[in-house]
């Protein structure tokens, strides 16, 4: 191989060597690109769902206030806050009880 030929194929090699590193940036930067695209899209559904769970949080609070709780035992239940619910009279109390457990009357039955 002479020096002509030699310094051709060194030509050669370093044009396929720029437009090897060409295609590899422009690759590296469309992958750059879409990753920031990616990272953009996903800061965007934290910060939604973190938007969410503070409306959830507030409506949480909201119905877990006392002021809440009551207006719902006012209107569901007739319950007022200091008031007193009718007593029932022992004849209705035994409707109101559970029955007692088996294993309860049998141990009083064996003693």
């Amino acid at each position: 191989m002479d020096k002509t030929q030699l310094r051709r194929a060194l030509q050669i090699g370093a044009a396929i060597l720029a437009a090897a590193l060409v295609i590899g940036l422009y690759k590296a930067k469309t992958d750059a690109a879409r990753t920031e695209a990616r990272v953009l899209e996903m800061e965007t559904r934290i910060s939604d769902t973190e938007a969410e769970m503070r409306a959830l949080r507030a409506e949480i609070a909201r119905a877990e206030s006392p002021a809440n709780i009551e207006a719902m035992a006012r209107t569901h239940l007739g319950f007022a806050a200091g008031g007193q619910a009718p007593a029932l009279p022992n004849s209705a109390m035994d409707a109101n009880l559970p029955a007692p457990h088996q294993a309860a009357t049998s141990k009083s039955g064996n003693e």
